[in-house]
């Protein structure tokens, strides 16, 4: 196995911006609502703060687990795979949201997507170059 603590670091940056895109949606739900969908009131017939709280809620776990794995002394390539697949369904995930639904979002709201979009995918392209340069060796944080 191999010590690298560059990979340990992306996992926590993935983590913090997950930890920070997920808090808001914890505490203050009706506020991203409003702020991300001013004029739904629903989302799939379910209200659209109940929808960002339990996403709030995934969010949150996601960066326990993403911190957990750049602790773990052994770090797994299917995890760092897994993580990197995530991290391609929300950024494809955004962008067929917003192409599809763009009277759904507020002007600002499509900037955050966006913003939170291209970070999860610098991520992500991060986590897949690590495996394909180190693709015959185990990896350990």
């Amino acid at each position: 196995m191999i010590s690298n603590s560059r990979i340990a670091t992306i996992l926590r940056i993935d983590a913090a911006l997950c930890f920070a895109c997920g808090l808001p949606g914890l505490l203050a739900p009706a506020w991203l609502a409003g702020f991300l969908l001013p004029q739904q009131g629903t989302v799939l017939g379910l209200p659209a703060a109940t929808v960002l709280w339990e996403l709030g809620i995934l969010l949150v776990a996601y960066a326990g687990l993403l911190l957990l794995a750049a602790v773990k002394p052994g770090l797994d390539r299917p995890v760092l795979l897994i993580s990197a697949v995530a991290d391609a369904g929300w950024v494809l995930g955004t962008l067929a949201l917003v192409a599809l639904f763009p009277a759904s979002f507020s002007g600002w709201g499509i900037v955050a997507l966006a913003v939170v979009a291209l970070d999860t995918g610098l991520l992500g392209l991060w986590k897949l170059r690590w495996l394909r340069g180190n693709s015959s060796q185990p990896l350990a944080a």
